[in-house]
């Protein structure tokens, strides 16, 4: 996501350095969901790399041991996709050349070891030994560093549940649909990825391990009895991974010549997946507030301010969105699993609701820069 802010910026006619802890390119295999609008925001920086991606044409939504489902298609919305699926090494590599091809300085192994925020400038004091200076600091680093700066806080929330990672096959092609099915033990989810799914299932920390101690005909089987058939048979499963599921916000976004995004200001809930979807949107917000202010300096006091207000809305709705959504679907009582049951046969008997949240899952709230 930096990288992409930072390609964003070049294209203004800004000077660009990119500052990486790591000694280089992560390489991680793991898979990214992104919306169409996301897509066409990397694609307009030339970082987008259309050969590794799939493309989710619709989206099946239902529960377990309840009623109502619906579907979401991209058909509805006038589009070819909802969104897509890529693997992040792909991306990486993509937004890397793009890096090179527009001259923007990257300098790995360069872990930040303390950040002066002065009236002026921003000093980063680098492991190297180098000190950087710069008119405004952009904290795209997952939260590694904001804490360095004075008045930076976080909220955190853990779901007490852990999130089950791994490529899955079926006995029949996903034709570009991706499932988000609820359980009692929480959300699951297949997303199309090639000629599989990536699979993400959430379960408490014990059954979670216990998942992942079984063998792959055993995890096909638990994974056949959890999902349902609706996706087909499971015949094949690779290598599991698992991670916790926490919500961390910060109190504020915005430090003297600082602007903090992506998951630096706020880190969700795979549920719907928004994170790095809005993590773009934070990055075209910021161009678009030093756009806004038109007088060559990013990191004066107005581009601090406007970035805050763009922001306020659309991160607000979408932290408390997939919250919710972690909420009401985590509760299996009887009354809500009806509510909830009603709700997704409405949206399945609306499509202007099903419209209204298809879009405000693509593009954000209304306001945030196209």
């Amino acid at each position: 996501m930096g990288a992409a802010l930072a390609l964003q910026l070049r294209d203004e006619g800004l000077a660009v350095r990119v500052v990486e802890a790591r000694a280089g390119p992560s390489g991680e295999r793991r898979t990214l969901a992104l919306s169409e609008a996301s897509r066409a925001r990397l694609e307009r920086v030339g970082g987008w790399p259309a050969h590794a991606s799939t493309p989710i044409t619709d989206i099946h939504v239902s529960q377990k041991g309840g009623p109502g489902r619906t579907v979401i298609t991209a058909a509805e919305q006038g589009l070819t996709a909802l969104g897509h699926t890529l693997a992040y090494a792909a991306l990486e590599a993509c937004l890397d050349a793009r890096l090179r091809e527009r001259g923007v300085a990257v300098s790995y192994g360069a872990a930040c070891e303390a950040i002066a925020l002065e009236e002026a400038c921003v000093r980063v004091q680098l492991a190297t030994g180098e000190e950087a200076q710069a008119r405004l600091l952009v904290l795209a680093d997952g939260g590694a560093n904001a804490r360095r700066l004075a008045g930076i806080t976080y909220d955190e929330k853990d779901y007490g549940q852990v999130a089950i990672t791994g490529p899955v096959w079926a006995d029949r092609p996903h034709g570009g649909r991706a499932y988000e099915r609820f359980t009692a033990e929480g959300p699951m989810a297949l997303l199309p990825m090639e000629d599989r799914y990536a699979m993400v299932w959430t379960a408490s920390p014990a059954e979670a391990a216990q998942t992942l101690a079984l063998d792959d005909t055993a995890f096909l089987a638990e994974l056949q009895a959890r999902f349902g058939d609706r996706a087909g048979r499971f015949v094949r499963v690779g290598s599991r991974a698992s991670y916790p599921l926490r919500l961390r916000v910060i109190n504020t976004n915005v430090a003297r010549r600082t602007l903090i995004v992506g998951n630096a200001a706020q880190a969700m809930h795979p549920i719907a997946g928004q994170g790095l979807n809005l993590g773009l949107r934070d990055a075209a917000d910021a161009v678009a507030a030093i756009r806004e202010a038109g007088h060559g300096d990013p990191g004066c006091g107005p581009v601090i301010e406007r970035f805050r207000a763009m922001r306020r809305r659309d991160a607000g709705r979408g932290v408390l969105f997939t919250d919710l959504l972690v909420e009401a679907f985590g509760n299996d009582g009887l009354g809500m699993r009806w509510a909830r049951g009603l709700a997704l046969t409405a949206l399945d008997l609306l499509p202007s609701a099903r419209r209204s949240l298809a879009d405000r899952m693509i593009h954000g709230s209304p306001g945030s820069a196209l």
